[in-house]
């Protein structure tokens, strides 16, 4: 079985993903930041978890975790709302880093590895607003096709080395995020009038993770209700 490191592993897709990887036999290791420990080894119960605490909002040093890994789910995020002349300088670095410049270090340090391996799987869970964009909600938006354009590119680089790389772009989904919203009236928009589960969003991880799937790679996997045809 393959070992992963899950980012944002604390959040409802987080875990639903670890859930998922622990259930194929697989072996995990779960970033997380404020969340209480306890209460993540509480909830996984399982020895094939290892944690990592850290804040990918701001500058981290490099862990030392990477060795075995066959890959990455990258879940980590941070919603933002407001106005673009309304964002600190501080709030803008926080959602670079985030979304975009841990993903990238993350994946330089990984793959030395997985070159020498001349295998792995890179999957990042991005957004429908990566593609659509999102009034009062530009800077997240704009990080999130940011995280497209890196994997479509890092697809490209790394055709030859049989590492495939995709996201998968959740449309309004059901968990701590969506509860700050007014989720009823966004529901009215979307097609089938029903928020995408978690588990949802960990099955097409796993089916990405298949070995059956090695040919799927660059490409984003949209699953929003019907929200974005």
């Amino acid at each position: 079985m393959a070992k992963y490191l899950v980012t944002g592993g604390s959040g409802d897709i987080g875990r639903a993903i670890i859930v998922t990887l622990l259930a194929e036999g697989h072996s995990v290791i779960c970033q997380y930041y404020s969340s209480d420990l306890d209460e993540l080894k509480a909830f996984f119960n399982s020895h094939r978890v290892e944690y990592w605490q850290a804040d990918l909002s701001q500058p981290f040093d490099r862990p030392n975790l990477f060795d075995g890994l066959d890959g990455m789910i990258y879940a980590a995020g941070c919603e933002s709302f407001g106005l673009i002349q309304d964002f600190s300088a501080q709030q803008i670095d926080a959602q670079y880093y985030i979304h975009l410049k841990s993903l990238i270090l993350l994946n330089q340090w990984m793959m030395p590895g997985l070159l020498q391996k001349q295998y792995g799987r890179i999957i990042v869970i991005s957004s429908i607003w990566g593609e659509t964009g999102a009034s009062m909600e530009s800077l997240y938006a704009t990080m999130k096709a940011g995280q497209l354009g890196l994997i479509k590119s890092l697809a490209k680089e790394l055709a030859l080395s049989s590492i495939t790389v995709n996201a998968v772009t959740p449309g309004l989904v059901r968990g701590r995020m969506t509860d700050a919203l007014d989720a009823e009236a966004i529901l009215e928009e979307i097609p089938q009038g029903e928020l995408v589960e978690p588990e949802e969003v960990a099955f097409l991880v796993n089916y990405l993770l298949d070995k059956k799937a090695q040919h799927m790679t660059g490409q984003v996997l949209r699953l929003n209700s019907g929200w974005l045809i």
